[in-house]
């Protein structure tokens, strides 16, 4: 077939012709996407390699424990973060329990109670102290800390004269289980027992919420297994109370200046520790303080901070 046979051919098939045209052209297209798809594989291969690096490294740390520090990165982007800020930053703690409990999926029915021991803790020191030594600074920001609170938890109380009363509501909403609750509400309204603190721990620990942890720590120090004895059942439950609180606060990381120890600055009018850690160690007698420290640093070890003084980072 010549050049005019072609032409003619051409003219006679159109459509045929346009539509080989448009054939071609899409087959040159896929082409040229393929060998652009297959150059950029090796850079999203390292992206997402390097993001579950990051990930390995922020939840699991050495020794393959469950801690609060080492679950930050997850912590920080949890369903739970929001919650705890609204927690903190309430102006109204009625309110704030009203509408947490209707949040369960992100912790709200856990914050609803914590709301309401933290207003409940108010009447451990009713009043103030007619003579205060110390820190007078720390005095006044603790007064007006202390009254700030009281303000913010109007009505909590007389709508909710005990925790257990709270419960039984929270429970009664919608909106699925809170996963920051132990089962049955075991420690806070329910006894917590040697044969759960182990499991209910470390549940609270995979939550990577701090307050979550702290709470399970406060609520089952009895049975914590830190190692050391002071050879007295009594002292040692004491010990591990005091113990306990310590390393909440850390991991809280609200022990300077704090609710706990503006309380007893205010209550007890000695304000010579604005560290509530301080305040604990005062109360432990001299003979059992070597055993305390070594006592706190098991408890800090077994909830993932370092031994020694410190805090969760935020």
């Amino acid at each position: 077939m010549n050049v005019s046979d072609t032409l003619l051919w051409v003219r006679n098939h159109k459509a045929s012709t346009a539509g080989l045209v448009l054939v071609v052209a899409g087959c040159i297209a896929l082409v040229l996407l393929a060998r652009r798809v297959h150059h950029l594989h090796p850079k999203t291969a390292a992206v997402a390699s390097a993001a579950a690096s990051d990930t390995v490294a922020g939840a699991a740390p050495a020794g393959g424990g469950l801690t609060p520090s080492g679950q930050q990165g997850t912590e920080q982007s949890s369903r739970t973060a929001k919650m705890r800020s609204e927690f903190e930053g309430a102006a109204n703690y009625l309110d704030f329990i009203a509408q947490a409990m209707s949040r369960p999926q992100e912790g709200g029915k856990f914050y609803a109670l914590l709301a309401w021991k933290r207003c409940n803790d108010l009447t451990k020191h009713r009043g103030a102290a007619p003579v205060v030594s110390g820190n007078e600074a720390f005095h006044d920001g603790a007064a007006a800390l202390i009254e700030d609170i009281e303000k913010r938890c109007t009505g909590v109380l007389e709508t909710y004269p005990t925790i257990q009363s709270l419960y039984d509501v929270a429970m009664e909403q919608r909106g699925g289980k809170d996963f920051l609750l132990p089962a049955n509400g075991r420690g806070i309204v329910a006894p917590a027992g040697r044969d759960t603190a182990k499991g209910d721990i470390d549940a609270a620990l995979k939550t990577g919420d701090r307050w979550a942890a702290a709470e399970a720590l406060e609520n089952n120090a009895d049975f914590v297994d830190a190692g050391h004895s002071a050879g007295d059942d009594g002292m040692d439950r004491q010990l591990h109370e005091w113990g306990a609180e310590i390393v909440a606060c850390e991991l809280a990381g609200n022990c300077r200046g704090g609710v706990q120890a503006s309380l007893h600055c205010v209550g007890t009018g000695d304000c010579a520790h604005d560290d509530y850690r301080d305040v604990i160690r005062d109360q432990v007698p001299d003979t059992h303080k070597g055993v305390f420290d070594t006592m706190v640093d098991g408890m800090r070890q077994r909830m993932g901070l370092a031994p020694g003084r410190a805090d969760a980072p935020n």
